[in-house]
């Protein structure tokens, strides 16, 4: 299964070069839910206020609580691995509509939600789009 993971608040948006963003890494991504995510799974990476996808790679762990050092409330994490397959500065993404193929529109899809399941499709599109 493929998933677009939505990080950042709209009240809180992730920094441009996100990598030097507090305890942001890219080996894991956090929620305040626990998420559904599997090992194996392929993940999105997508900045919510700032309305770009960039980076993508592979699920490698399932869901588990680490306490949210910030005090946010993101106890729930999956580690991933991402390899080369992401962008320093998030201006750098890719916007969510060049992804948004095959009839739906991952803008509607995405509201009130931490992940969303992605078609295959859709993930293809998500990695050719940060190819290139």
């Amino acid at each position: 299964m493929d998933w677009l993971k939505l990080l950042g608040t709209t009240e809180h948006q992730m920094q441009d070069d996100w990598l030097n963003e507090g305890d942001r890494e890219k080996t894991f991504v956090a929620s305040r839910k626990r998420m559904s995510l599997r090992p194996g799974d392929g993940i999105a990476l997508y900045a919510t206020g700032v309305g770009s996808v960039f980076g993508f790679g592979t699920v490698t762990s399932f869901a588990y609580e680490k306490p949210d050092t910030n005090g946010e409330g993101f106890e729930w994490r999956v580690d991933v691995n991402l390899g080369d397959n992401y962008r320093e500065f998030l201006h750098e993404g890719v916007p969510l509509e060049l992804v948004s193929v095959d009839g739906r529109d991952l803008r509607k899809s995405i509201k009130q939600q931490s992940h969303i399941k992605l078609s295959p499709i859709e993930f293809d599109a998500v990695k050719k789009a940060l190819a290139s």
